[in-house]
Parts: structure tokens; C-alpha cells; sequence
């Protein structure tokens, strides 16, 4: 059990799952953050969370499909642009909430444990990051089918708030590590 390491990857692996850094060549456009690598340092972080997550092992195993399935997606999103996935996205959008939910619940417990300041910010963003998310998801379908203006004007309010909270779910997240790396067992 490593801690300190644990949430470094969980941390970094937040920032690419957060971050689309697209770089347009030749009329072809590449995303060099691309989610693939946050799920595999999410799946570099279960083991050094120890007991933590550790009766959570499914954890584990999602985080590398959602490895597998976002690197097939960023292949395809570069071999064949012209391709729909936008099924597969949502769907790996959906789970990816789902994980993320789970995984602050984790990040909670290690918060409290090292008395960490940033546990009730934690438990704020958990559920605030999956209410905006739920809400997302329910206000874009909604504007699929009825392609009201008002409803594409509160999705896209929704989605820059969304932006927001992740952004400063990331400073949290790397506030955490700072915390949690200055602790020191004689504190405990």
C-alpha cells in the first residue's frame, strides 16, 4: 500500500480523463490527453490504495475495460473520423460517472483518515460532479428529441458548470496528494 502514489496516479489520471488537448493535422484532429491513459493510471492506483478499495476489485477490472474501450475510440476517432461512436461514448461516459462516484467514496475515507481538510470538499464534489453529470445526460437526450432552444441554453449552462466543477475537482485532487504526502504516521 502506497498512498501517497495512489493518489498521484488517481490525480493525474483525473487530469486526462478531464483534459481533450487537440491538435489539428493534415484536417485530422488528435487528442495527445487521451482518457485511455487516465483509466490505466487509475488501474496503476488500485493496488497502492490498499485497503482502501481493496473490497472493491471490480474497481479494478472497469477502469482497464474503460483502458481498452477509450483507446479503441481514440484509434477509431483518428483511423476512421468519419465513424458514429457516439454510443459507445455515452456509454463509456456513463460508467465512467458511475466509477467516479464510487472512487471519491474512496478518496473520502483516505481523506478522513489522514485528517485531511479537504474531506467535506471531497464529499461535496462526489455528489455534485454526478448530479451535474445525471442532469448533462437527461438535458442533451431531452434536446435529441424535442430540439427546444431554451433546452440547449440550460445544457450547455449545465456542461459549462460541469467544466468548472472538474476543474476544481482536479485542484482538490492534487491538494489532497499534497496533504496526504506531508502526513506523517507520528500524526495519526
Amino acid at each position: 500500500m502506497d498512498i501517497k502514489k495512489g493518489l498521484s496516479y488517481v490525480a493525474f489520471g483525473f487530469l486526462f480523463t478531464l483534459v481533450n488537448f487537440n491538435l489539428t493535422l493534415n484536417g485530422g484532429t488528435v487528442n495527445v490527453m487521451p482518457d485511455f491513459v487516465g483509466w490505466i493510471l487509475f488501474f496503476l492506483a488500485f493496488d497502492k490504495l490498499g485497503t482502501y478499495i481493496s473490497d472493491k476489485k471490480y474497481m479494478k477490472w472497469i477502469s482497464l475495460i474503460l483502458a481498452v474501450v477509450t483507446a479503441a475510440l481514440w484509434i477509431l476517432g483518428m483511423a476512421k473520423p468519419e465513424l458514429d461512436v457516439d454510443v459507445f461514448n455515452t456509454l463509456a461516459a456513463v460508467v465512467s460517472a458511475v466509477y467516479m462516484f464510487i472512487l471519491f467514496g474512496v478518496l473520502e475515507n483516505i481523506a478522513r483518515d489522514y485528517k485531511s481538510s479537504r474531506t467535506e470538499t471531497i464529499r461535496m464534489l462526489k455528489i455534485l460532479n454526478l448530479v451535474l453529470y445525471v442532469a448533462f445526460m437527461v438535458l442533451a437526450l431531452a434536446y435529441y428529441f424535442v430540439k427546444e432552444d431554451a433546452l440547449a441554453v440550460i445544457t450547455a449552462f449545465i456542461g459549462i458548470t460541469m467544466l468548472v466543477a472538474a476543474i476544481f475537482t482536479a485542484f482538490v485532487l492534487f491538494a489532497l496528494r499534497k496533504e496526504v504526502k506531508e502526513y506523517t504516521p507520528e500524526e495519526a
